[in-house]
């Protein structure tokens, strides 16, 4: 096991996570979280060359590396003498080295699949690695050291355990070593590399993926430890070296924890026991992102309820919850908002329910805009809703911010805009669904600021609906945007289906002069008392309207569309 996975969760072949089951959550290890604190803060003392913006410092030496002529990369002695051209300086020829293995040295998978002898694959030497251009991590770092040798660089090979491809979490991790990597001396201090995880990584179906990872050169030894540990405690370059059971109850992070400068608040074990809802409080730079899944004990990733994530300045709290008792994974993915595309996977632990665990029904999906927006889910905490044929929801929104809302069937179709119905009542937005026929559904809330004349509408909040009936035909009606942007209110009728016939009508719309119900070529004028208009209106031809003139336009907006019978 010695290739670093970034694959979905998968039981038995992919990157796993790491924890440790500390009875009753409590440590047998009285200095172990001050270690790891003290030791999760000094990434930020520390100069940064092995990831984020320092990684610009190596621009031309990747270059000069990269680009070494096919003729000097014949034999260790050749290749070293070109590499040691990239600069004066240890730093400089190591990097070069660094890079160039990363990227022309493929990662035998067939040898790792049949399990070759221990860390070292075939046994292949420098000489032979450089000429088949593959090898696994032994081999990597036997490469790695020869060339550094031979350029005048310290290096040594280390052997050791790394949570690495088939690991699981929790997991005792059999035998000594499953892994190598590298020491080298820099200005008369050693420091740590690992050429094969920089490389890239293995997939469990797309076998191995060439990725180039910065963190992994001259990682800091406190970083490194959480998922390299040396046979030898000396080349944890630690003052405190952690013991095996320390090292294997760590939460498990990824390169993308540290080069975030994401550190863990609490828990600091990796395995979290509890029969209820789980809680994990990280901090992080204000311009990282966050989201995270629930996996059960065979790997299936849980519907998105289970696992929230919620923002507040320079805090992360994510919460987990399960639908019974088990083993589960909560993982945790984060990205620099502007810097990439892709969420990355950062961080897992263990999630160990009892058997007193209850069987939860998570937590209502959101988007960053529910927090930005100062939103709460007052009538439903819970992410998933059992209802009859109709369902009202009621959330806690600002004035400023405008909601509405769609219902998707179970096959994630969005149906048709007349199956929901959002308006302001109060101090909260309330949301109605109405369900044609008994199944299981999924309202998405949407949201904007109405102060922003140009915002567009973004999803917000998701709840998971169970509907035990239905009532075929029972719709709400159309509301425009003019409903929402003004304040309106609808009091009567919330049938979105009228029949051609006279009908009350009862609403409220700030800031109208004038409100009149609009059918087959007829206005009807309501009569107005101070916001609220009232009035009966004679309906005919296939649709009615409700409309509403206001001091600043002359001309009347259409707040709500009703079809005839």
């Amino acid at each position: 096991m010695d290739r670093d996975g970034e694959a979905p969760f998968h039981p038995t072949g992919g990157e796993i996570d790491g924890g440790m089951n500390r009875p009753g959550g409590s440590s047998s290890m009285p200095d172990m979280g001050r270690l790891l604190l003290w030791a999760l803060l000094l990434v930020h003392l520390l100069p940064m060359a092995s990831g984020g913006e320092g990684a610009n410092i190596y621009i031309k030496i990747d270059e000069f590396a990269l680009a070494a002529p096919a003729g000097v990369e014949a034999t260790p002695g050749d290749l070293a003498r070109y590499l040691s051209m990239a600069g004066d300086g240890d730093e400089e020829r190591a990097r070069a080295i660094y890079r160039w293995i990363t990227a022309k040295i493929d990662y035998d998978v067939e040898a790792f699949a049949k399990g070759g002898p221990g860390v070292g694959g075939r046994g292949r030497s420098p000489e032979e690695v450089l000429s088949e251009r593959r090898g696994v991590c032994g081999e990597y770092s036997a490469l790695f050291a020869r060339l550094c040798q031979l350029s005048g660089l310290d290096a040594e090979v280390i052997p050791g355990i790394g949570k690495g491809s088939g690991y699981t979490v929790g997991s005792d991790i059999p035998g000594s070593r499953n892994h190598a990597w590298n020491a080298v001396k820099i200005d008369g201090e050693w420091r740590l590399v690992d050429t094969t995880w920089g490389a890239g990584y293995l997939d469990p179906r797309a076998g191995f993926v060439e990725k180039f990872e910065e963190f992994y050169f001259l990682a800091p030894p406190e970083d490194l430890v959480w998922t390299h540990l040396p046979e030898d405690p000396r080349w944890q370059l630690l003052e405190e070296p952690l013991s095996r059971e320390e090292f294997e109850g760590l939460p498990y992070p990824k390169a993308a924890f540290f080069n975030n400068d994401i550190l863990i608040l609490e828990p600091m074990e990796g395995t979290i026991g509890s029969d209820g809802e789980v809680a994990v409080l990280l901090s992080a730079p204000e311009e990282v992102g966050f989201i995270a899944d629930l996996f059960d004990e065979r790997g299936k990733k849980l519907s998105g309820r289970f696992a929230q994530v919620r923002r507040s300045g320079g805090e992360v709290l994510v919460r987990a919850a399960f639908p019974g008792p088990g083993d589960y994974t909560l993982r945790i993915y984060s990205k620099r908002s502007q810097a990439e595309e892709a969420y990355a996977w950062t961080l897992d632990y263990r999630i160990a329910a009892g058997m007193n665990a209850p069987a939860g029904v998570g937590f209502p999906v959101v988007w960053d805009g529910f927090w930005e927006m100062g939103l709460e889910a007052k009538s439903h905490p819970g992410g998933l809703i059992e209802a009859g044929a109709e369902v009202e929801v009621a959330i806690s929104a600002p004035e400023e911010v405008l909601l509405l809302a769609r219902l998707l069937d179970g096959g994630g179709r969005e149906l048709p805009e007349e199956a929901t119905f959002a308006q302001r009542e109060g101090e909260d937005y309330v949301v109605r669904a109405a369900f044609q026929a008994a199944g299981e559904y999924t309202l998405r809330i949407y949201g904007r600021r109405g102060g922003d004349p140009g915002g567009e509408y973004a999803p917000v909040l998701e709840y998971a609906v169970v509907a035990g009936a239905g009532n075929d035909g029972a719709v709400y009606p159309r509301s425009l945007g003019a409903f929402a942007a003004v304040g309106a209110r609808l009091i009567h009728p919330l049938e979105g289906r009228l029949p051609a016939a006279s009908q009350e009508f009862d609403l409220i719309v700030p800031g109208a002069g004038d409100v009149a119900v609009i059918s087959g070529g007829r206005w009807t004028a309501l009569t107005r008392d101070g916001e609220r208009f009232q009035g009966e209106a004679v309906l005919s031809g296939g649709e009615a309207g409700v409309a509403a003139r206001f001091a600043y336009d002359p001309n009347y907006r259409v707040l709500l569309v009703y079809d005839l019978e």
